[in-house]
């Protein structure tokens, strides 16, 4: 059995059929039109596609016979890619109304698409009530569900903020594509690596967009550019800027190719960037033009363009401004169906804290905190320590009593012989990527950073290696789960031998807390490095990586 014809393959053997018909005086096939459009918009090629749908339209002028539903419905399908969504529901509306008025059964993807195009509008609720509407028109005909149903319940689940229920409809929308002998379709790995982003799961998101991608170009189709702009939010998240501007580059290249208006969402995350960098001036402006695509394109502006306009103004202490921009946020939140952001209470009450109301800032940490409870996130360490370090009597202590848990030094380098500001310890795996991160940002505090980018990992302990960490400020210890088990099993582990060298030598040492780390008994660690576990530590933040970088550099003051 050969392989399956890819779309161009397809449109070019249909092209040539047509054009045999039109040699032959004979008219085109209404069906052949309607799949050439199928194809063109399954190629990108929009206009084209709606081209197609208005020439069938007038084939069934010339030959008498009413409007197909199956053209109305194509159109839509286009109409929704170019972002027309009014126009689109308008053309499912007609497409529904000419199956009942040829007394045939209701299409279950009229309402498939109806769903797509509410979720583009960011009318979820809708949007689900659409897709269950379809999923009953399949039961009640006897007909196989369609994957793209699933898939598209997968997308407004997750922009609801049901990230375990979304991935449950995608499996569901792969099972229904192994059933039913289909080609996986590449929207399914694309959706998953956004709810694996949502959920903080970084790699996890990577390997679903490449697999999306690659699963584009096995079936010979263009990689659509969503998958550019979510790769890059993730790398956004994990802090290689460079690589997500590029990625942003890339997705709005590609939309401009397709002749599609470019997604506003483009220079949201190009502002979310510049917010992380310090660029405050250039985040504003990405976010007023994302604010302002989003409202040409007749779409509901993202709530997060407001929220990141509230911590920049909260950095630049400008807090009623940060304020409003929080509450307005959060007015967008409800009116358009979202989940409760706990995210956005949790920057408010850094901000309300930064401007002096201390007891609104707990009473909002609070709130954050019953929020996870409610949507059944793991509320992160971060949270709590912040909420510990307000309630401090004494707040301004808490730095003098990390430094006071420190262990007494064998043979302390004096501050004026230090060449490094910071020394980062971890383990390459799975360290790597947030001690990059962590780089970063030290460098753009004008902090001298010592990182072992080699990652020795076996072999004598380098002597380049020890002098670093002697001639170093501070130690900044990536706890990262298990990390402490090699130390306890090979006495000639480096990283055992690095912790001992700061401890030896009195380099103030900073242990941070990665998500799955916990602390063994002091006496199951080596006596060399046993004095770790008395040092205070602080938890690892991805979601408030700002807040969690100003009180690291607190720790190092």
């Amino acid at each position: 059995m050969g392989q399956p014809l890819t779309p161009q393959q397809e449109l070019e053997q249909l092209l040539a059929a047509e054009q045999q018909l039109n040699e032959g005086g004979q008219p085109a096939e209404l069906a052949n039109v309607l799949r050439r459009s199928a194809l063109l918009r399954d190629l990108s090629r929009l206009e084209e596609s709606l081209a197609a749908c208005d020439e069938a339209e007038a084939l069934c002028r010339t030959l008498g016979r009413p409007a197909s539903p199956a053209l109305e419905l194509s159109r839509a399908q286009s109409l929704m890619i170019l972002g027309r969504q009014e126009e689109a529901l308008a053309a499912c509306d007609r497409a529904q109304q000419l199956s009942i008025g040829l007394g045939e059964p209701l299409n279950a993807e009229v309402s498939s698409t109806r769903g797509k195009v509410y979720f583009m509008m960011g009318r979820f609720e809708e949007a689900l009530a659409s897709l269950a509407e379809a999923d009953s028109i399949c039961a009640e005909q006897g007909i196989p569900r369609a994957p793209g149903v699933a898939i598209n319940r997968g997308n407004a689940l997750s922009e609801m903020g049901r990230y375990e229920e979304a991935l449950a409809a995608l499996d569901d929308a792969e099972r229904i594509c192994a059933e039913q002998g289909l080609p996986l379709p590449p929207g399914i790995a694309n959706s998953r690596g956004v709810a694996y982003e949502e959920l903080g799961m970084y790699l996890e998101a990577l390997a679903a967009f490449d697999r999306s991608e690659q699963l584009y170009r096995e079936q010979g189709l263009p990689p659509h550019p969503s998958i550019m702009l979510n790769r890059g939010a993730v790398l956004l998240g994990l802090g290689r800027y460079k690589e997500a501007f590029s990625a942003y580059d890339l997705a709005e290249a590609r939309i401009i190719e397709m002749g599609l208006p470019v997604f506003p969402g483009i220079a949201n995350n190009r502002g979310m960037a510049y917010q992380r960098l310090g660029r405050y001036e250039e985040a504003l402006a990405a976010l007023a033009q994302a604010e302002r695509g989003f409202r040409e394109q007749g779409l509901p502006v993202w709530p997060g363009i407001v929220h990141t306009r509230g911590n920049i103004f909260g950095k630049l202490g400008q807090y009623e401004q940060a304020l409003e921009a929080y509450r307005r946020a959060e007015d967008m939140n409800r009116e358009q169906g979202r989940a409760e952001d706990w995210q956005l209470y949790f920057d408010r009450a850094i901000t309300m804290f930064e401007a002096g109301h201390k007891a609104e800032a707990l009473a909002e940490v609070y709130r954050a905190i019953a929020t996870c409870t409610k949507l059944g996130v793991e509320q992160p360490a971060f949270i709590m320590e912040t909420l510990q370090d307000w309630m401090s009597p004494k707040p301004e202590k808490l730095v003098a009593e990390q430094i006071a848990s420190q262990p007494a030094a064998v043979r302390a380098v004096p501050d004026s012989e230090k060449k490094h500001d910071v020394f980062i310890c971890y383990r390459r795996n799975p360290g790597k990527t947030s001690s990059m991160l962590l780089q970063a940002h030290m460098d753009m505090h004008g902090k001298r950073v010592f990182r072992d980018q080699d990652g020795l990992l076996s072999g004598r302990f380098e002597d380049a290696l020890k002098d670093a960490i002697l001639y170093s400020r501070h130690m900044v210890i990536l706890l990262t789960e298990d990390f402490l088990r090699r130390c306890r099993e090979d006495p000639a582990d480096v990283v055992r031998q690095e912790i001992a060298t700061a401890l030896h030598c009195g380099t103030h040492i900073i242990p941070v807390m990665m998500e799955g780390f916990a602390w063994p008994k002091p006496d199951e660690l080596p006596e060399d490095i046993r004095a770790l576990t008395g040092i205070n530590a602080m938890s690892w933040s991805d979601e408030f990586f700002t807040a969690f970088i100003d009180k690291l550099l607190k720790w190092m003051e």
